[in-house]
């Protein structure tokens, strides 16, 4: 047995023990003055003890699920960044939810108020709500909770940097006092990690802030079980579970770093599930999973897009209309159609629909019209191009190098090449820079070393406020990583400050506006999150966020 889960474990062995006891006195009594049924009885207690044990593995619902990396059941303490942030949202419950479409739910805060300056959080806490340990959950848990990690310089959370006080009024009370009014606070305590809460008892010595972890104690529905590391971690339902029961009673997450490979093991029938970002499903295997009758595929419209970055240093990236004529140039239907097996869906801005705040109204971007963009081209001052077909301004030809990676995004390759046609089909060279990830994200944030980059937005919690703030907004005397423009960092201040729906609603429709008509940037591909389960597996329900892929609670397994 692991020592991170032996605490949790101990009322378990000790009233085991005591049971043991108890069955040999009664067994020791039975047997006095019997001798001759002897054998009898012995026949009947086993036929008894093998139909409750033939009861029991009836009962147990199973889950086997394939993981891409190891769950760090060991350093899950849910005040840091370590281990699968998937089993943080599982093992611990946060003080809200995060809803569809960035809806804002109840969790271990029953209800909130926010004070009309918006700096100050109310917090009415659940009552009669228990740790997995059984040890109970109060205002004095949120207090040590965030305690824990709030002050380390490491976190760049608002919730963390404007934070001055954290209250407790009474036991099922606390007040949250900020620097500044930011409408995302709440989303940010929706997170995974690090604002959800651990138990004082789930380090040594207990209740001690600056205690060393032991065990990942939390109010959610599940518990760690058992653990090996790099193999596999084994959670079980929580008995104490305020919420919705599991109607399973055990989950495995068993890792499987080679895409392929899960493939493999769910159709062997090794795993019944596998997908989304616990372990992604090659595309090219679609066809593969689409055709075999114990799997079924499970799509859902996802929350972040892949995109092309203009560096605003680039003079002929200066002009509005070359811009324009690029993303004029990109057949984004064929990216998802014949790159993607159909998987996902055309760009049609920055941000998908399942992103607070995009709306069908503000949902604007360009279409594929070559023809067109050429005639930007030309209005631009580009001239007849050369015997190789690019197009040149005062003598310099408009080329221009696209860096990406391969190794997270293996997709971007053919993005990329299908780019580079396109672009060269309308009088622009593009040539193609693979660059391993640390020189990628160098490139990105550091150097600045390139005309053109594929890049992402982030997902679900973290859009659209964070993605905005970190890569359209300056950062003290940093400029904008995407694209540099006061009138939009204007409105993106606007928008996370103003505790007005209405108002918040109307600048990020100005934001989504301003990006069009200064054409910021090239869309290119809004991808669907794909899991794939075994016909077992009944009750799937896709979930709203990256780290909760499904609403596992819901799930049952049985015969296919």
């Amino acid at each position: 047995m692991n020592k991170p889960f032996i605490r949790q474990r101990r009322l378990i062995s000790s009233l085991t023990l005591t049971l043991l006891v108890v069955v040999l006195v009664v067994a020791g009594c039975s047997n006095n003055g019997q001798s001759s049924n002897s054998t009898n009885a012995a026949n009947t207690g086993n036929e008894q003890q093998q139909s409750t044990s033939a009861g029991d593995a009836a009962k147990e619902q199973a889950l086997k699920v394939a993981i891409s990396a190891d769950a760090g059941l060991d350093q899950l303490d849910a005040g840091t960044y370590k281990g699968s942030m998937t089993v943080h949202a599982m093992i611990y419950d946060g003080l809200v939810e995060y809803g569809e479409k960035g809806e804002i739910k109840p969790a271990l805060a029953e209800s909130w108020e926010i004070s009309e300056d918006g700096k100050v959080y109310t917090f009415h806490l659940r009552q009669g709500v228990k740790f997995s340990d059984g040890t109970p959950f109060n205002a004095e848990a949120v207090k040590f909770s965030f305690e824990r990690w709030i002050k380390d310089p490491a976190n760049t959370l608002n919730v963390a940097t404007s934070l001055e006080a954290l209250e407790v009024v009474d036991e099922h009370t606390v007040t949250m006092n900020f620097s500044k009014s930011y409408y995302p606070f709440l989303t940010e305590l929706s997170f995974a990690r690090p604002v959800r809460i651990i138990s004082p008892s789930a380090v040594e010595p207990a209740g001690d802030v600056n205690g060393q972890f032991v065990s990942p104690i939390g109010t959610g529905a599940w518990m760690a079980e058992s653990y090996k590391a790099e193999q596999e971690a084994v959670l079980v339902a929580n008995p104490y579970y305020w919420g919705e029961k599991p109607k399973l009673t055990k989950i495995v997450l068993k890792v499987i770093p080679d895409p392929q490979s899960r493939v493999m093991a769910l159709q062997s029938g090794d795993i019944d599930i596998a997908g989304g970002q616990l372990g992604k499903i090659p595309v090219e295997s679609i066809p593969v999973i689409e055709g075999d009758a114990s799997l079924s595929l499970e799509r859902t419209p996802g929350t972040n897009s892949h995109f092309m970055i203009f560096n605003y240093d680039t003079p002929a990236l200066q002009e509005l209309n070359v811009r324009k004529a690029i993303n004029l140039a990109i057949n984004k239907a064929s990216i998802v159609n014949d790159l993607m097996n159909g998987i996902g869906s055309e760009a049609t801005g920055l941000f998908p629909m399942t992103v607070p705040y995009v709306t069908e109204s503000n949902q604007t971007w360009y279409g594929f019209e070559p023809e067109e963009a050429k005639r930007l081209l030309a209005e631009a001052g580009y001239g007849e191009a050369d015997g190789e077909g690019v197009v040149s301004k005062s003598g310099e030809p408009l080329e221009l190098n696209l860096v990406l990676q391969q190794a997270e995004f293996p997709e971007w390759k053919p993005f990329a090449e299908l780019i580079q046609s396109e672009l060269q089909e309308i009088g622009i060279r593009v040539n193609l820079q693979v660059l391993e990830p640390n020189a990628y994200y160098d490139a990105l944030w550091k150097t600045r070393e390139y005309d053109l980059i594929l890049y992402r937005t982030y997902d679900d919690a973290y859009n659209p406020h964070s993605f905005l703030l970190s890569l359209f907004h300056a950062t003290g005397e940093t400029p904008a990583v995407v694209w540099s423009d006061a009138k939009l960092e204007a409105l993106i201040d606007q928008a996370v400050g103003t505790t007005n729906l209405e108002e918040r609603q109307t600048a990020y429709d100005s934001i989504f506006a301003q990006m069009y008509e200064q054409a910021m940037f090239a869309a290119i591909y809004f991808p669907d999150d794909v899991l794939v389960r075994s016909q077992r597996v009944a009750g799937y329900k896709a979930g709203y966020t990256t780290f909760t892929p499904i609403f596992w609670n819901q799930l049952n397994v049985g015969e296919q």
